[in-house]
């Protein structure tokens, strides 16, 4: 059974693989099939939606169609019209043709017209031209004739009134002289002036010095004087100190009682007040007299305590208890001759200071009184040489000034010199002018090339007269109505129709207005020039 059971599990579970590979199978088909749906769906839908194209296209391809059938219908209308134009056109050309022949033959006839009169015209003119040539042969003639009489005329002229001007120059030349003349005797006049100042300020001043001079010597013997006279003041002054110095020593010994009587009425005055007290103690004095005897007991005790001390003291054979000091001792008759040397040196040294005393106080009095005499001399020399500092530059000033009306008047002299010079020179040159014209011959060149100078700066300044004016002008026209100005050209903005049946009046261009073309620039030379052909009729 068991072996049974096996076969049958072996066998069940082949045919269960064979059908697990069949269902593997028939899914894949299945997924295939689906696919190949999948497929003709898409397939299905491409084709529709080609043919609903194309059917658009046909549409399209219709209207297309029918419209070209319209247009060449259209065509065919406009050549039949077209041809109608065309033999119209023939026609008129024909005639156009026959009028033209008309028109050259008369044309040809006017030409030959045309150069007659030509001929004719220039005959005139040569005629015309002979006769301006002989007329302007006998105008210039006339006009040289004029040019040399208004020549002599401007010579004469122009002699007369160089003469009267070398007569001015002259007259005015000797107006100056005089003046300068004048101006000399006026500067030299200043000039002896200023010298007798310059005199009387040296007088003056030799005046001042010898006054100086007394004063000085005055100054010297008033000094001298003053010395003198300081000398006996010190005298009184020395013995008013000595009466001054006794009347101190008598004051000092007045103080000096006055407050021994005044010690001695303080003690009078503290003994009754003593008294006063000890009169007040007095029920108080068994009490005091116990502290008396407790005193007395201290003290005691303390005069054994200073005895005992002073027994250690003096005890020689305590130790530390002396000390020799380095040296000689000296006696007493040394001491007392030491300190009387020296007694006598301190008053010496005091006899000396008092007399270096007095004598400063002297000295410094008389540099006092001396320099008070100084500052007020000062003055006085401060006013004499301010007086003499004005004088020398009164002296200064005035010796500046003759240096310059010398230099000056040399400076005229030479001017005067120049101008005699230059008058000398006009007088020859007139001289010569006048005996050139009395000979009958021409003025210098010179003369001649300054006139034409002259008549060449009024040309051109009557040319710069009229150049302004015409700038003016220009400045006026080119004013615009409001008010500013340009420079600019006026631009057209009308123009005139030519037709026969309207009026010549003006007509505006409105907004397509005609420019005018710019300057041809430097590139015009790269452009070849056009060949202007003939115009055959």
């Amino acid at each position: 059974m068991s072996l049974q059971t096996k076969i049958l599990s072996d066998a069940e579970s082949k045919l269960v693989e064979q059908q697990l590979a069949e269902e593997n199978k028939l899914l894949k088909e299945q997924e295939n099939m689906r696919e190949l749906v999948f497929g003709l769906v898409r397939l299905t839908q491409i084709k529709i939606d080609e043919k609903e194209q194309k059917s658009k296209d046909f549409r399209k391809a219709q209207q297309k169609y029918t419209n070209i059938v319209k247009e060449i219908k259209a065509k065919d209308l406009e050549i039949r019209i077209h041809r109608k134009k065309k033999r119209e056109i023939h026609r008129r050309l024909r005639e156009f043709a026959k009028l033209y022949d008309t028109i050259r033959n008369e044309r040809n006839k006017f030409v030959n017209l045309l150069h007659k009169a030509h001929q004719q015209v220039n005959e005139i003119k040569e005629r015309h031209k002979m006769s301006l040539n002989e007329l302007e042969i006998l105008r210039n003639s006339a006009v040289t004739q004029e040019r040399k009489l208004q020549n002599s005329m401007l010579k004469r002229a122009n002699n007369v009134t160089i003469r009267e001007s070398m007569q001015n120059d002259v007259c005015k030349i000797v107006v100056k002289l005089q003046e300068m003349k004048e101006k000399k005797e006026a500067q030299l006049n200043n000039i002896d002036r200023l010298a007798h100042m310059i005199t009387v300020i040296e007088e003056e001043m030799v005046q001042l010095r010898k006054k100086y001079e007394r004063a000085v010597q005055r100054r010297n013997e008033s000094g001298v004087q003053l010395i003198e006279r300081e000398e006996e003041v010190c005298i009184f002054y020395e013995k008013i100190n000595i009466q001054e110095k006794m009347k101190l020593n008598a004051e000092i010994e007045i103080h000096v009682l006055d407050e021994k009587i005044r010690f001695l009425k303080l003690k009078i005055a503290e003994k009754q007040r003593q008294i006063h007290v000890t009169q007040k103690l007095l029920p108080a004095k068994k009490s005091l007299d116990a502290e008396l005897a407790v005193l007395q007991i201290q003290f005691s005790q303390c005069t054994d305590r200073i005895k005992d001390l002073e027994k250690q003291f003096v005890n020689p054979e305590g130790k530390n208890r002396t000390r020799f000091l380095p040296g000689k001792d000296m006696t007493e008759e040394e001491m007392i001759k030491k300190l009387d040397a020296l007694e006598l040196q301190l008053a010496k040294k005091e006899e000396q200071l008092l007399e270096k005393d007095f004598i400063y106080e002297q000295v410094s009095r008389l540099t006092d009184r001396l320099y008070s005499k100084t500052q007020a001399y000062k003055q006085d020399t401060l006013l004499l040489a301010k007086k003499m500092n004005g004088y020398q530059k009164k002296i200064k000033d005035a010796t500046e000034k003759m240096m310059a009306l010398v230099a000056e008047l040399s400076m005229k002299q030479a001017l005067a010199i120049e101008l005699q010079k230059e008058v000398k020179e006009k007088e020859d040159f007139i001289f010569s002018c006048n005996s050139r014209i009395e000979k009958g011959l021409p003025l210098n060149k010179e003369i001649e090339r300054e006139w034409l100078k002259v008549l060449r700066d009024e040309e051109m300044y009557a040319v710069a007269i009229a150049e302004k004016s015409r700038e003016f002008l220009e400045a006026d026209n080119h004013q615009l109505p409001n008010g500013v100005y340009t420079t600019a050209e006026p631009r057209p903005n009308a123009y005139i129709p030519e037709a026969e049946a309207t009026l010549p009046l003006p007509k505006p261009y409105g907004a397509l207005a005609p420019f005018k073309p710019s300057e041809p620039g430097a590139n015009i030379r790269h452009i070849r020039k056009p060949v202007i052909k003939p115009i055959e009729i």
